[in-house]
């Protein structure tokens, strides 16, 4: 279950339903509430509700390859359907773990090639959460989670100056996947590198 969405889960495949505004407001509440941040319910509820109309929108006019999204269908009642994956931060730990060092450091290279390869088609994602937005589907890098996504490239500028993947890298990685993926994002994530592919596929 997410913010905007409520997931069915299936041998090969998920189905996203959207959840009502009643649902975003409960679920919201329930992880402000604790902080004390309850004067921003109304505006984090809006933001859930527009970020996955204009999600949906962006990624159709993009023309992005279907199998970057996990081959969506759209189904009736504002229902998606994708392929079931395992989300990025998972693999990557579980490769330190099976001692799979420069296998893990292949898949975070080839997760940076894939920011850049939506940058390509003006799209990007702003949560930062890039080790559970993203996930491996065979060998393949898509994007789960399209409900954060912008077309702006002054916010993708304004992130990568902050380096906005730090926080949750840090925070779910292993030690020896958030050094290496912080050093390689540091390196590839550059304004110039945006610059250069932002749009171009378009």
């Amino acid at each position: 279950m997410g913010w905007q969405v409520n997931v069915e889960y299936f041998e090969d495949y998920v189905i996203k339903t959207p959840k009502t505004e009643s649902e975003i407001r409960e679920t919201i509440t329930s992880y402000l509430a604790p902080k004390g941040k309850l004067g921003e319910l109304d505006k984090r509820v809006k933001d859930m509700q527009t970020g996955w109309t204009n999600g949906l929108k962006i990624i159709s006019k993009a023309k992005i390859p279907p199998k970057m999204f996990g081959y969506l269908e759209f189904l009736d009642a504002g229902k998606i359907k994708q392929r079931r994956v395992k989300v990025l931060e998972e693999v990557w730990n579980e490769l330190v773990e099976k001692g799979k060092i420069e296998e893990m450091k292949t898949l975070v290279d080839k997760t940076l090639e894939f920011i850049i390869e939506l940058w390509k088609y003006g799209v990007h994602e702003t949560t930062g959460k890039i080790g559970y937005e993203f996930g491996l589907m065979g060998k393949e890098i898509i994007l789960i989670d399209f409900g954060e996504i912008c077309e702006n490239k002054e916010t993708a500028e304004k992130q990568i100056t902050k380096k906005y993947w730090e926080k949750s890298i840090n925070k779910h990685c292993t030690k020896e996947v958030a050094d290496y993926f912080n050093m390689r994002a540091k390196e590839i994530l550059t304004i110039d590198c945006l610059n250069k592919n932002w749009n171009t596929k378009r």
